[in-house]
């Protein structure tokens, strides 16, 4: 039998990602950068790495990139995951939430290890390298929602904490290249028409939930 924390994470880790409270800003970015996140900068040449080692995977999976139906495309839905496990990844260094490899293990092994799970990143926009750090912003989420006094069976409680967790999030800025889009603090990133403005109809990019297939 699963644990409650098993049982409890598909339902807090559909918001982690989700774009709720992640803080948009319409600065420019300097030539070279894909996005930063609070003071990390996103390079483009990280990003096209990234992007290049996913389609690689995807490759080596035999899926194609029309199988997965990432609505606003591979380079968007790549730099979605990582502005979001960066801004986490700040989080839990101001507010001392930690996450061991030890706890990482523990939950790969619980949802049928890295063959299971890295799959399933993958159809989300994660490539290999970044799974794990996947993983654990879902963590650092989950044990987040609990130190502002979320009961992870309780979606009222968890409604209440991630008020509060969000409030906090504010306070780490995402601004992102023009060239990818429009940042928009409910969907993510989103496709951008002329004059900045994201275009009618646009979608966001897909969002991760590291217990998918489980």
């Amino acid at each position: 039998m699963k644990s409650n924390r098993m049982r409890a994470l598909p339902v807090v880790v559909a918001a982690v990602f989700a774009g709720a409270g992640l803080t948009a800003c319409s600065a420019p970015v300097q030539a070279g950068t894909a996005a930063t996140v609070g003071g990390d900068r996103i390079t483009t040449g990280r990003l096209d790495s990234e992007v290049r080692e996913f389609q690689a995977a995807l490759k080596t999976a035999k899926i194609t990139e029309a199988q997965l139906q990432l609505p606003s495309g591979v380079p968007r839905a790549v730099l979605l995951q990582m502005i979001s496990i960066r801004q986490f990844q700040q989080f839990a260094q101001r507010n001392g939430v930690t996450v061991s490899e030890r706890e990482i293990a523990d939950f790969l092994t619980e949802q049928g290890g890295m063959a299971k799970i890295g799959p399933a990143a993958l159809s989300k926009g994660v490539p290999p390298s970044e799974t794990r750090e996947w993983v654990r912003t879902a963590l650092i989420y989950q044990k987040s929602l609990q130190q502002f006094g979320a009961n992870l069976t309780d979606q009222a409680s968890v409604q209440a904490a991630q008020v509060k967790l969000f409030g906090q999030m504010d306070t780490i800025p995402v601004k992102v290249s023009h060239r990818y889009g429009t940042w928009d603090p409910q969907q993510g990133l989103v496709e951008e028409a002329r004059f900045g403005k994201p275009a009618p109809g646009s979608e966001p990019t897909t969002q991760p939930d590291p217990a998918a297939g489980q």
